[in-house]
């Protein structure tokens, strides 16, 4: 078990000379008795300095930061998911707080800190440039990195957080400020850990002219308790008695077990109505006004002016600009190469000058002297750029690798099974962040490692695609159906045209049936072209291979005969209107009926097998039917039946006795048992654009997420069974449509190629 440390806490504000442990932006808290599981272990200390000239009012900062608490211990999933949400609330608030503010030319900028106490270590993440300095012994590391944690909240809706743990320790100190004072150098912390507290203060405040906030945190053997440290300041720095720091001088937090959290909205009092000279007096004389506290989840209410707008909108464009290391690089990269091509420059002529005996030959015509002027600096602008960028790519590698070692590290602590999921999930994309800089042996190495980890917990199963067609499909094709016979011959609808492709099966692959016709065809019935196709069942009387239908439900049969012609025909004994189809069906199962998907009637309509397909009736009958005007595609089992609606939902339909209506359900939930997962109308992490349904042996709902190539099985119930996905760099265009035959086959069609793997060994 690990051992469990208690951390003290010693807060020091000094202002005009007067030092007091009371700091406005310092919070801690514990577990309110309703929290999360993932939460009740840990303690949360906030650290909240504003920088400008709209600071809070004592009242509104413990609100606020009594809110972020809130946000913390109400977020489920990993520590780092909980911190991150904080985060985005507060840079919201500050963001609207600042842009209603523009207008009387105030601003605050927020460096918050967010540190958790958990058994052993402390994990913080930081935003704005403050300072941690870590000492340990007489080992001091300056924790200080403004590119990782960015510049401040309230900016822009891009912000960075960084994440870092640390493993407590005795006699060790951490020491947070939001500015380092100039006093303080590296010898100042050196033998901090072995002082008493009197001169441990002593030091920090010694030769101080200036204002100072700092947290100083004492890890201790404990029970995982924060403690506040609260010195008898009126004394004097010099006269702080040791007995009174280091025995008497505890004090715990005076939260409760359960803090009396406020409700969103809160309101917090609103210092930006007030002058920037008259913020110090804490508005003492009148009743602050109100401010609403803006959920994450809510949109501003109020809307700028033109130029606002405008101004809204590009400045968190030029701020993530401007926060970027690769911004940084180039600026520098700029002056330094400037003053490069100067001197340059003078050096060469110099050279030049001394080589040559005559100082004649620099007498060159105007045109000539015109292009080395532009040439020369271009030239060495282009290498100097080149040579900078490439530094900061290097620099953006190494930040993401070791974000990316330190979440695993993180992982490596968690048991939870969703924390742990969730750690490396976010480890994966920093490495996928540093592979895009840097293709190193250690960064391949981890990735590996992270796929196939992330891929055991997500159950995923990485096909070796091969493509069918040497040259594809031509130019001029996509393909928006696949089906499969009983003789394994694909046949394959062209969108582009509404046209069949015929691929035939034999011993060395497929081949394209060029004579093969089944489409759009003008007559006495015209057909126009097919919105779909499904594959007739080897029963067919007339031997008919495919059924293809257009919008306006004319339906076709066409023959592998090719000396047979396509027999077009309509259903007329509908004396209900038709709106136009959308897609079709048939039920993998006998009776091999069609269904028709017809949204604009919200109604399915069924042509009959023991009809030859040419009567047919409603699918609901006389019941309610669920709403159809985003269905897209269907399948049916014949008892089952289920609709794939646009957003990736589904309804399902049961019909228990043929002479039965049907009973739908909208939406049918998807079972997701995944680690951090959960059951809903949604599928997390995936885009449903396509379905089809699997007869026994092995009956299943395949689904299709069309842009990442991703195909989802699930039982009849949308219990989540398994993904198949690409191995990498075989496919990387989205899917437009795919089978799975019953032999645990998948045909997949991407650009103008079909794609085929064995989905089970």
């Amino acid at each position: 078990m690990a051992t469990r440390f208690n951390l003290n806490i010693l807060p020091i504000l000094r202002q005009m000379d007067k030092t007091v442990s009371v700091l406005p932006g310092l919070f801690i808290t514990k577990p309110p008795r309703r929290s999360p599981r993932r939460r009740t272990q840990e303690r949360l200390v906030l650290h909240l300095h504003l920088d400008g000239n709209a600071p809070l009012s004592d009242t509104a900062m413990e609100q606020l930061l009594t809110k972020l608490a809130e946000v913390y211990y109400q977020t489920d999933g990993s520590t780092t998911s909980a911190l991150r949400n904080v985060t985005d609330v507060l840079n919201k608030y500050l963001l609207d707080r600042n842009y209603r503010a523009a207008t009387k030319g105030l601003k605050a900028t927020g460096y918050l800190t967010q540190i958790v106490l958990r058994e052993d270590r402390v994990l913080y993440a930081q935003c704005g440039p403050s300072f941690i300095y870590q000492i340990t012994g007489d080992v001091v590391e300056d924790l200080h990195d403004p590119e990782l944690s960015g510049a401040g909240l309230g900016l822009g809706k891009a912000y960075k957080v960084r994440y870092h743990q640390i493993s407590l320790q005795p006699n060790q100190l951490l020491i947070l400020t939001p500015k380092t004072p100039q006093t303080w150098t590296g010898n100042l912390f050196k033998n901090l850990t072995r002082m008493k507290h009197s001169a441990l203060i002593q030091r920090l405040l010694h030769k101080l002219d200036e204002d100072l906030e700092a947290v100083v945190f004492f890890p201790v053997d404990g029970e995982g308790e924060v403690n506040i440290i609260e010195p008898n300041w009126g004394l004097g720095v010099g006269a702080l008695e040791i007995d009174e720091l280091d025995q008497g001088g505890l004090v715990e937090d005076t939260v409760e077990d359960e803090p009396a959290f406020v409700e969103s909205p809160i309101q917090i009092p609103d210092d930006t109505d007030v002058p920037a000279t008259q913020l110090e007096n804490k508005k003492k004389e009148q009743p602050p006004k109100k401010e609403e506290f803006v959920s994450p989840r809510r949109e501003m209410d109020k809307k700028p002016g033109l130029a606002s707008q405008v101004a809204a909108e590009i400045g968190p464009a030029i701020n993530g600009i401007q926060e970027s290391k690769t911004w940084s690089v180039l600026s520098s990269a700029g002056g330094s190469v400037g003053a490069t091509v100067r001197k340059g420059w003078h050096s060469l002529l110099g050279l030049i000058s001394k080589m040559l005996p005559d100082d004649q030959i620099l007498d060159l015509p105007s045109w000539s002297l015109s292009m080395i002027a532009v040439l020369v600096p271009v030239v060495m602008v282009v290498f100097g750029s080149v040579f900078y960028i490439k530094r900061g790519r290097n620099q953006l590698y190494d930040d993401h690798l070791s974000q990316a070692k330190t979440l695993l590290t993180l992982a490596s602590t968690q048991i939870d099974t969703p924390e742990y999921y969730q750690s490396i999930s976010e480890a994966m994309d920093q490495i996928t962040a540093a592979r895009s800089y840097q293709q190193t042996e250690e960064v391949e190495e981890l990735f590996s490692t992270l796929r196939l980890e992330l891929d055991t917990l997500d159950r995923v199963t990485r096909l070796n695609y091969q493509p069918l067609f040497s040259r594809g499909l031509g130019a001029d094709v996509t393909i928006s159906k696949i089906v499969v016979t009983a003789w394994n011959d694909l046949y394959m609808l062209n969108a582009d045209y509404g046209t069949v492709i015929w691929a035939q099966s034999n011993p060395d692959g497929y081949k394209i049936i060029d004579e093969f016709s089944c489409g759009p065809i003008d007559g006495h019935i015209t057909v126009g072209p097919l919105v779909d196709i499904v594959a007739l069942p080897t029963s067919q009387e007339d031997q008919a291979t495919i059924l293809g239908v257009d919008k306006n439900h004319t339906m076709i049969f066409c023959y592998a005969d090719l000396t047979e012609t396509p027999v077009i025909f309509e259903d007329i004994s509908y004396t209900l209107g038709r709106g136009q189809a959308e897609a079709i069906t048939m039920s993998s199962s006998a009776p091999y009926n069609l269904y028709i998907l017809d949204p604009e009637k919200r109604a399915i309509w069924i042509e009959y097998q023991s009809q030859n397909y040419h009567e047919g009736s409603e699918y609901f009958g006389a019941i309610d039917s669920p709403e159809m005007a985003d269905a897209i595609e269907l399948v049916t089992n014949g008892s089952e039946l289920f609709i794939l609606h646009n957003d990736g939902y589904v309804t399902k339909c049961v019909t228990e006795r043929a002479d039965a209506d049907p009973l739908c359900t909208t939406p049918f939930d998807y079972s997701d048992t995944r680690p951090g997962s959960e059951s809903g109308p949604f599928f997390a992490g995936a885009d449903f654009d396509s379905f089809t349904i699997k007869g026994s042996p092995g009956m299943a709902v395949y689904m299709l997420d069309s842009e990442e190539q991703a195909l989802y099985r699930f039982s009849t119930q949308l219990e989540f069974q398994e993904q198949f996905r690409p191995i990498d760099g075989i496919i990387d265009q989205p899917a437009t449509a795919f089978t799975v035959t019953m032999s645990d086959r998948v045909f997949m069609a991407v650009d103008n190629q079909i794609y085929t793997a064995q989905l089970l060994p």
